[in-house]
């Protein structure tokens, strides 16, 4: 028995796009079946696979790459009866899986192929801290009973309340993964966990620099690698306060008169949105660009951005006490994120309107406002970018600006 998963256009189009079929083949027999729909530019023909833009991504690529390693079993491919191998591929009864550990490193596992490494690391993480306290664990040894005993088990090691919520996340995320699969019947062990382990974030006030601070950067003599995460931080300043990983995987073909950036923080929800190219920002661009696909050369990966975040930190860190950098309303340390801050902070000093600012700045928006999507002109949004990051704007610009008000 064989079997292939395709993008089956034979029957053609739906309102739900085209069906996505496990295509079983055995002595010159064929038989379908339908495990979901996709239109044709949200699956990856090469790959055989949905791409992230389709709207129920994670489920049809899990319910996708299921089917695809269980087809290379032995198992099934000596079967003969086309019932029997739907059933195989399909039923999720048929999923035998016991070993907890064994199933969360599955969904890391998956979760690094979708390439959404934050995602994997934190899964790790809680597995990990699990690890130390049950080194060995059934689904069914899996209760409240214990849960509550890891709590105190975490708290002994120094845990505090926050950290202990992040593991119990992680672990109710692959759990529910399992119940969602049919692996196993929901039993509920994690109800009443969170109630004894409260956390209080207060609400922070923005740390922002002021434009004499911003001054001192941008004509700050420094050593080479100083210099740098310097100006990488007034890119991203000029570039309507993008955040430093939009930055560290911008591509050349981002770059021309305007910059599209992608906001990778959303995730699966990640889209691409585009402001004015600045002469600051442009000088700094031309001073480290590198041909290729990157416009900067660092390693474009997890642990590479990972290595380049806590290096950059530092750096800025050593900036900050050397040019007496102080934070307003209140000094903290200098990261990437108080150059969002202060984008944003300048904008509403300038009297920029909130929802203009929200563009500049890539804001996720709802349903509601994604109908609206650039409902700013795009003489408007530029002439905003250019007053709040205090570059002199066109006078072409500004006369369109001005009819328009």
């Amino acid at each position: 028995m064989k079997a292939t998963v395709k993008l089956y256009k034979n029957d053609g189009e739906t309102d739900l796009g085209f069906p996505v079929k496990i295509i079983l083949s055995h002595e010159r027999k064929t038989r379908r079946k339908t495990i979901g729909y996709a239109f044709a530019s949200d699956w990856d023909l090469e790959t055989g696979l949905p791409k992230q833009s389709h709207d129920d991504y994670e489920d049809l690529y899990s319910v996708v790459w299921e089917v695809k390693k269980r087809a290379a079993k032995m198992e099934f491919r000596e079967m003969d009866d086309f019932s029997e191998a739907f059933e195989f591929l399909n039923n999720k009864k048929r999923i035998q899986i016991k070993d907890f550990y064994n199933w969360a490193e599955s969904c890391v596992a998956l979760m690094e192929k979708q390439e959404r490494k934050g995602n994997a690391a934190s899964y790790q993480n809680s597995i990990d801290a699990f690890k130390r306290f049950a080194p060995h664990l059934d689904f069914k040894e899996l209760t409240p009973t214990l849960l509550n005993s890891f709590k105190i088990f975490a708290k002994g090691r120094g845990n505090s309340n926050k950290t202990i919520r992040h593991y119990g996340i992680g672990l109710r995320a692959i759990y529910n993964r399992a119940v969602k699969a049919g692996i196993i019947e929901d039993k509920k062990p994690f109800l009443g966990f969170f109630t004894d382990i409260p956390t209080r974030d207060r609400r922070k006030k923005n740390r922002y620099l002021d434009f004499l601070d911003i001054e001192k950067l941008e004509t700050a003599i420094l050593p080479p690698g100083q210099r740098r995460d310097v100006d990488l931080s007034l890119l991203q300043f000029y570039l309507g306060g993008a955040d430093l990983i939009d930055i560290y995987y911008l591509k050349n073909t981002d770059v021309g008169k305007r910059v599209f950036l992608t906001r990778r923080k959303l995730g699966e929800k990640a889209y691409e949105f585009d402001v004015l190219l600045p002469e600051k920002a442009k000088l700094i661009i031309e001073k480290y660009r590198v041909p290729g696909e990157y416009v900067f050369p660092w390693r474009k990966d997890y642990e590479g951005y990972k290595t380049f975040y806590s290096n950059h930190k530092r750096s800025l860190a050593k900036v900050q006490e050397k040019l007496e950098i102080v934070l307003q309303p209140k000094n903290e340390n200098l990261t990437s994120k108080v150059m969002r801050h202060t984008f944003a902070t300048m904008g509403k000093f300038a009297r920029i309107e909130e929802d203009l600012l929200r563009e500049l700045m890539g804001h996720e928006r709802n349903e509601i406002d994604t109908v609206y999507k650039d409902k700013y002109p795009e003489a408007e949004r530029d002439a905003a970018q250019l007053a709040i990051i205090g570059e002199k704007t066109k006078k072409k610009t500004a006369r369109k600006v001005k009819m328009r008000r």
